[in-house]
Formats: structure tokens, sequence, C-alpha cells
């Protein structure tokens, strides 16, 4: 039982990383109904971003870490404008297409910037572990989960008692309804990417310390985090934090009692049995248009 429940604790590091990676790809899809199958590429330039802040110009980790994720920001907004806003209104597999290609132009973009040699990023906490019971929690790992949750829940409160939220809300609902409003849905589109994206790119920065820091380094995990928002409902934000954590325990539970080679066949394989029960997954809801 002990070690079952020390495998359950030290999945909630990456749980939360994978948490915070399907919350930005929810909060895109939500308004545009675009999977951005880039993010986790964009994620990487923010962590690149923090790296040369704390390296290069000697910031401490915190500051570069925030500044890095204000840079995502503004890369998500621009990359909505300059290539999504190009196909809007095209059949769903363009813009597909589209975020496709922009993962490998950003992932070769990074690697030409950057170089494609590992480099290493301090985590913003660190210590010994601390004793509960019979098990060991990681400081770093505590700070991970409490922010994946305080992001979610913030999100909440933005999306249900904000101007802006509600404007978000509106433009995922009837696009077409809210601009007789008077909401502006590209403005709503350039504000999600950015969201999005920065949240994304926090999940990067976080795991960058854990794993080497190079231009693909996001690509297992952008892999987990999809599962993670489909196991909890693609567009919900609730189901995205619980499906993070849900893959990052269960990923961790094969790896300790199996194999790690096993992981991703094991957990997309425990996803088809979950959306063959329930094919919105476990926080979506099902689509009803009235006759």
């Amino acid at each position: 039982m002990t070690v079952f429940l020390q495998l359950v604790v030290s999945a909630l590091g990456f749980g939360g990383i994978y948490a915070l990676a399907a919350l930005g790809l929810t909060i895109i899809f939500k308004t545009s109904n675009v999977v951005n199958f880039a993010f986790g590429a964009m994620a990487t330039v923010v962590a690149m971003v923090a790296w040369t802040a704390n390296v290069s110009l000697g910031l401490p980790i915190a500051l570069a870490w925030v500044l890095a994720i204000l840079g995502g920001g503004a890369l998500g907004a621009a990359a909505e404008s300059v290539f999504l806003r190009r196909v809007e209104g095209a059949p769903p597999i363009v813009g597909i297409v589209m975020t496709l290609g922009l993962l490998l132009l950003v992932e070769g973009l990074t690697g030409l910037a950057w170089g494609y040699g590992p480099k290493v990023i301090p985590n913003v906490f660190s210590g010994p572990s601390i004793a509960i019971g019979p098990v060991f929690v990681d400081r770093n790992d505590l700070f991970i989960t409490g922010l994946a949750l305080a992001i979610a829940i913030g999100l909440h409160f933005f999306y249900a008692r904000t101007r802006l939220g509600l404007a978000v809300r509106a433009v995922a609902e009837d696009a077409e309804v809210a601009s007789l409003m008077g909401i502006s849905r590209r403005w709503v589109l350039a504000v999600s990417w950015a969201v999005g994206v920065a949240v994304t790119g926090a999940a990067a920065t976080l795991a960058a310390p854990s794993i080497s820091l190079t231009p693909t380094m996001m690509d297992n995990i952008a892999v987990f985090a999809f599962a993670a928002a489909v196991l909890g409902g693609l567009g919900s934000l609730a189901g995205a934090v619980a499906g993070g954590f849900a893959v990052g325990i269960v990923a961790n539970l094969i790896a300790g009692y199996a194999s790690t080679n096993l992981q991703l066949t094991l957990v997309f394989a425990l996803i088809v049995v979950v959306l063959y029960l329930r094919p919105q997954g476990l926080f979506g809801r099902v689509a009803r248009v009235r006759q």
C-alpha cells in the first residue's frame, strides 16, 4: 500500500504539468474550435525564453519565468492573428493542417535560435522532500499541483465573473450573435490564444527542470496532455484538470508496476474504454441541437 501511495503522490508534479498543458489546449478550443497541435512547440519557446532570461541575463528564475509566460501570451496572439485568422471559415481540416505546419515551423526555428543541445534550468522551488506519514512529497511537485489548481480556479472565475470572460463564452456559444451584440470575435480569439499559449508555457517551464530542455522536449508531454483533454472532455476546464492528474497518476502507476514502455499504450487504451462508454469525456456535455 505504501508503494501505491508513493507512486500516486510522485505523480502529482507531472499530473499538474499535464493539467496545465491540457488547460491551454482547451482554452483555445473553447473559442476557436481549433485543436492547436502546435501548443507543445509554442510552450517550448516559452521555456527557452525563461532559460535565456535566467542564464544569459542573470534574472532570478521566478522573474524569468513570469517574463517568459508574458512572452508566450504575445506569441499566442501573434499566431492567431497572422496564421489562423487567414483560414477562418475554412473547413476544420485546414485549421488542423495549419497548426501541424506551425508545430514543424516553430520547432525548426527554436532549434535554429537556441540550438538542439540540452539545456538546464532550475526549479522554482527546491529543498528536501516533505514526509507525510509513510510517503514523501517533493516541494516542487506541491508547487506545481497548487499552481495548476489555482490557475484552473482563476480561469473559472474569469469566465464566470468578468466582462471579458463573458464575451469569450458568448463567442464560444454563438459567434454570430455575439458579433451582433458588439463583441469583437477577433479580439476574443487573440486573447484566448494568448492565454492558452501562456498557460501551456507555464507547463513547459515547470517540466524543463525534470527533462532535457530541447526544441522537441514537449512532444511527449503534448501527447499525454492531449489525451488528458480528451479524457476530461475537450472544451471543459474542469475536465482538463481532472484528466491531467488522472493521466499523470495512471502513467506513473504503469511505470511503477509494469514498464515505462507501456505508459502511452495503456493510457490510451484506458481512454478508448472511457470514451467508448462516455464519448463526450468525463466532464464534457452532449451537444443538443433544437429542430
